[in-house]
């Protein structure tokens, strides 16, 4: 991989529904499928899909190396961990306390997070296929801030990233989850906010900063003016409700085809610009 000026590390802001839940145990309906294979987790997966809709548009191919480099869970994570990991002494290997003892890395291994230790482990970590070629690596230093992902280790992990914002979901994900109607899933018949809305100050280190909270609506965007500017270019029959359903969808997706954009209901910057929603 040839030299790259980086070093964009942010530390986590775990999403609140996260909290009590034993890593690498959560329930299926914190979970979502995604894009080349395994699942993470809800806002991470509509945050990870984003980013690959948006890759793609761009002729380029974002995927998990496999689906075991999703979420895991423990007992995938300690089956990888005791494949690596030795209890018999190795002078001048890493070691890790696990179980409340030292742990040696066995020659020629990779290091691996101890079990209940790793992002993977909470749905937030992704491994990227071939991060290191040129064009991906290059990719993804320009864009993964825009959709709250950040390295961990770097230069040596370029394939590892996590979602690291939490419930202040970035504003081109939340564009996305409203797109494609994204809901919360429902916990113990007791509805998890899709979104704090509550604007926190970025994260930072090495002063980046993350775009992490919703910026506000400018100029009077909304559901019910994006509708309208469909509607007026006629590609929405509907009314102006400002729900996002199938219709608008449909007109969105429509809309897109005909400029030759990516067939999908993700409204970006482009997409606002051409139909006046400033």
């Amino acid at each position: 991989m040839g030299k790259v000026a980086w070093d964009y590390i942010v530390p986590v802001v775990l999403p609140k529904d996260l909290k009590g839940i034993e890593p690498g145990k959560l329930p299926a309906s914190l979970l979502k499928p995604v894009p080349g294979g395994g699942k993470l987790h809800w806002i991470a997966a509509c945050a990870w899909t984003a980013m690959v809709e948006k890759a793609k548009s761009e002729g380029l191919v974002l995927k998990p190396s496999s689906s075991g480099d999703t979420y895991r869970e423990y007992d995938l994570q300690k089956r990888g961990f005791l494949s690596r990991y030795q209890l018999a002494p190795i002078p001048g290997q890493s070691t890790k306390t696990f179980e409340g003892k030292k742990w040696y890395l066995k020659k020629g291994m990779a290091m691996l997070a101890t079990p209940g230790k790793s992002q993977h482990n909470l749905g937030l970590a992704v491994d990227v296929h071939s991060a290191s070629e040129p064009k991906r690596i290059n990719w993804m230093i320009k864009n993964v801030k825009e959709f709250g992902f950040s390295w961990e280790v770097v230069p040596s992990e370029p394939w590892h990233i996590r979602y690291v914002c939490g419930d202040n979901v970035p504003p081109t994900v939340k564009a996305w989850m409203e797109a494609h109607g994204v809901t919360a899933p429902v916990r113990k018949s007791s509805a998890i906010p899709i979104v704090n809305l509550a604007v926190a100050p970025p994260l930072s280190l090495h002063n980046h900063a993350v775009d992490c909270a919703p910026a506000p609506i400018p100029n009077g965007y909304s559901r019910k003016a994006l509708q309208q500017a469909l509607k007026d270019k006629g590609f929405y029959q509907g009314k102006i409700d400002g729900d996002i359903g199938p219709k608008t969808k449909a007109a969105i997706r429509a809309f897109k085809v005909a400029n030759k954009l990516h067939a999908n209901a993700f409204v970006g910057g482009k997409v606002k610009k051409m139909l006046g929603l400033k």
